[in-house]
């Protein structure tokens, strides 16, 4: 059985459990090609343009009617990361779907909707992932102000373990399951197999840098208000028209990835014997 992600709840209470037959994993078209088609259901599609086009909407709104009320940025705020929780949220469901084998982006209609809890905790389960795989680098920047070659060695470290980190917190839909030790011990269980993935992740990487590169050029923080106000500037680079037509694209190879990620544990659940 699988834990189906965002239904755990923040009071520890059980996690609820999805009793389904196992989805059909025969593919018509060679794997390659095929994982990228992933999006291409009537429901990827939908997802798809509401996480393309939300943002734009939101900062047009934001722009000619929440900017005229005092508590305007607060409420804008709120919608955005409620709109960032949900993507995270079906992202999530995507991995989820296709560790069961699930080959098409998964509708989740037939689900009951999550609430704002169940939105913030499957976001905060995601940056609790990235949180365990990169601090060591984040600390040492923040520490050091140097991209030498620690720097660089501990951000290797960090993205080869994160798509492993990912998967473990999705499917175990808690925290506890972020343990450095069952992780790099999973990992070595599939070791050359896993390579490939983490192989995978950091072209995936490399390709939302280039895309994002815009942000290197925005003014660096020199103090904590600096860098308090600097995520407001990031956030308010995400509304622009520059980052729309990238938007798609990002979008688009994040649920790719998520099957993949999904994928890679259907394809070695035996040997993960996680018990799930």
């Amino acid at each position: 059985m699988l834990a189906c992600p965002g239904f755990k709840s923040l009071k520890g209470e059980a996690v609820k459990i999805i009793e389904e037959p196992q989805l059909e994993v025969k593919r018509k078209l060679p794997w390659i090609i095929d994982i990228f088609l992933y999006p291409l259901s009537a429901s990827g599609m939908v997802h798809l343009a509401t996480f393309w086009l939300g943002p734009l909407l939101l900062g047009l709104v934001y722009k000619f009617i929440l900017s005229r009320f005092l508590i305007g940025v607060i409420i804008a705020a709120f919608l955005y990361i409620m709109l960032v929780g949900y993507a995270f949220f079906y992202l999530s469901y995507c991995i989820f779907d296709s560790a069961k084998g699930g080959r098409r982006a998964p509708d989740v209609s037939i689900q009951r909707s999550p609430d704002k809890e169940e939105l913030l905790s499957q976001l905060f389960l995601i940056l609790g992932c990235i949180a365990v795989c990169f601090w060591p680098v984040a600390v040492y920047h923040f520490v050091t102000g140097r991209t030498d070659s620690i720097f660089w060695l501990l951000s290797g470290c960090g993205i080869f373990v994160f798509p492993m980190a990912l998967l473990a917190g999705i499917l175990f839909d808690a925290t506890h399951a972020l343990n450095p030790i069952f992780i790099v011990s999973s990992i070595f269980k599939i070791f050359f197999r896993y390579c490939g993935l983490a192989l995978f992740f950091c072209f995936l990487g490399a390709l939302t840098a280039a895309m994002i590169s815009d942000v290197y050029n925005l003014p660096k923080p020199q103090n904590m208000l600096g860098a308090i106000a600097y995520i407001f500037v990031i956030v308010n680079y995400f509304f622009t028209t520059a980052f729309l037509y990238k938007a798609v694209a990002f979008i688009y190879l994040a649920m790719v990835a998520c099957h993949i990620l999904g994928w890679f544990y259907w394809w070695h659940k035996d040997k993960l014997e996680w018990g799930l």
